[in-house]
């Protein structure tokens, strides 16, 4: 089987899949909009993928914000067809509606597969109706659509003219991401996310002034692992909150050297005000890691509170200070959670599980075409 992914070539999900279904036999050859750098380039190659990009990363400003630059993505669309026309696929299958989702629909090759990733549902179909309507146009124009949560399927089916959602979650490879064997490690408390608004970092860093400056655990070390557009004004905030001596910025970290990082943690972090899924709490979980998340999107869908973690409304630094304090002095309660989380992540987020499930759905596609 032939699968064209249209797909950013640089993101560590595009690697994910790519990589996994190849090793199953699967004919891939990847579309992406921008050129993979060069490390990324070569795990390609080492995998036998051969990667077509449209080198378009000069001529897009502000990748995570809608923006009149983003109109380039057009340019792309006779290579696409070119690539089309020269690989002749079984199925062209794009990962993100409102772009790769948005050449997928203007290429009318079939059968197509659209997968959702977030944004491209929670904010893009909000900017404008014209927004909303063309999103529309896409997702039902793809003969099948993948969501990563339940909460964001729901989400298309209340607001859009979708009924059919296919809900493949982004599961973890639990024989990589394993606890640590390393014993009396520092207690650390932390984050692996984009630095971005609505992961709501801000709010991490208020607590952590509390937890020091209130509850006097100086002891407690923090780790915020990840790059964005915020990254600067969140270490400035830890500077005026006379934190930054307790938080470590690493910055970007590339996923395949990610796992030592969770096996760093105590307690994991994901307090978003928006989020689709929340692979980064299941990654934690299969460490052994329980988390503290909050009431959004599809986190409850990965936490389940006071089974593998604990789960509070957003925005409430006092609540996450309290809850961070409660897990620290409960050794039994932090260790039967993370005990627990590593469990529900084989039985049910099992990734090999969700790449099976994703061949079935391709085979039914070829079937069905």
């Amino acid at each position: 089987m032939k699968i064209l992914l249209l797909s950013d070539a640089n993101s560590s999900h595009t690697m994910k899949w790519a990589f996994s279904l190849q090793k199953h036999g699967i004919n891939i050859l990847l579309f992406s909009l921008f050129k993979p750098n060069q490390d990324v380039s070569q795990q390609y190659l080492d995998c036998g993928i051969t990667v077509v990009d449209a080198n378009l990363q000069d001529k897009i400003k502000y990748l995570r914000r809608p923006n009149l630059s983003k109109f380039n993505y057009i340019k792309s669309f006779r290579l696409l067809k070119k690539t089309i026309a020269t690989f002749q696929p079984d199925i062209l299958h794009a990962h993100y509606a409102s772009s790769y989702g948005v050449l997928g629909y203007l290429s009318k090759f079939k059968p197509w597969i659209l997968s959702v990733w977030g944004s491209d549902i929670y904010d893009f179909p909000k900017k404008n109706w014209w927004n909303k309507w063309f999103l529309n146009k896409v997702l039902n124009s793809a003969q099948t659509v993948c969501s990563t949560s339940q909460a964001m399927a729901n989400e298309i089916i209340e607001h859009f003219d979708r009924s059919q959602i296919e809900v493949i979650p982004f599961g973890v490879d639990p024989d990589i991401f394993t606890p640590t064997k390393e014993k009396d490690q520092p207690f650390t408390v932390g984050t692996i996310k984009s630095i971005e608004k609505h992961n709501n970092i801000d709010c991490f860093l208020d607590a952590v002034k509390i937890v020091i400056s209130d509850y006097k655990l100086s002891n407690l070390q923090f780790l915020i692992v990840g790059e964005g557009s915020q990254l600067e004004t969140m270490k400035q905030k830890a500077k005026a909150l006379n934190i930054y001596k307790n938080v470590t910025f690493s910055g970007f970290i590339p996923h395949v050297s990610i796992v030592e990082y969770y096996q760093q943690l105590s307690i994991f972090i994901s307090v978003s005000t928006r989020e689709s899924f929340g692979v980064s709490v299941l990654e934690a979980a299969a460490c052994g890691v329980p988390a503290i998340t909050s009431n959004v999107g599809g986190l409850p869908e990965v936490n389940q509170h006071n089974h593998t973690g604990w789960i509070i409304p957003p925005s409430q630094p006092q609540v996450l200070a309290d809850t961070i304090k409660k897990l620290y002095n409960d050794d039994h309660l932090r260790t039967q959670l993370g005990n627990n989380a590593r469990s529900r992540v084989t039985q049910k987020f099992n990734w090999k599980s969700n790449v099976q499930k994703m061949i079935h759905i391709y085979d039914s596609a070829v079937s069905d075409s």
